[in-house]
């Protein structure tokens, strides 16, 4: 798959994430067939025009780890969307049992 078409379907998934769940880089990669740390990259590299038109910030580790929080800035902010919007998180861990979404 080309690199613009690999990036769009990472983005359609995303959009489908409802508010109060989340998803892994895993379950996205394996949705498009690549692999978790190509999905982790292009969501570090989404512009801030893309970063505003899509809930970014409900994409987390598979054990719930809010990653982007090794990235300063961006982590805080992600930390506090989710927090903004009820998420449970525990010691920059989203709650996995409460938040995960299972796309049939």
């Amino acid at each position: 798959m080309n690199p613009k078409r690999l990036k769009q379907s990472v983005i359609d998934i995303v959009k489908l994430i409802p508010k109060e769940k989340v998803m892994y880089f895993g379950q996205i990669a394996n949705k498009i067939g690549t692999s978790p740390r190509t999905v982790g990259w292009i969501m570090s590299g989404l512009s801030q025009e893309e970063c505003d038109s899509i809930p970014w910030y409900r994409v987390v580790a598979k054990d719930g780890y809010i990653s982007s929080v090794k990235m300063g800035l961006k982590g805080q902010a992600q930390k506090q969307l989710l927090l903004t919007e009820k998420y449970l998180v525990i010691d920059d861990h989203v709650d996995m049992d409460k938040h995960l979404f299972f796309e049939n």
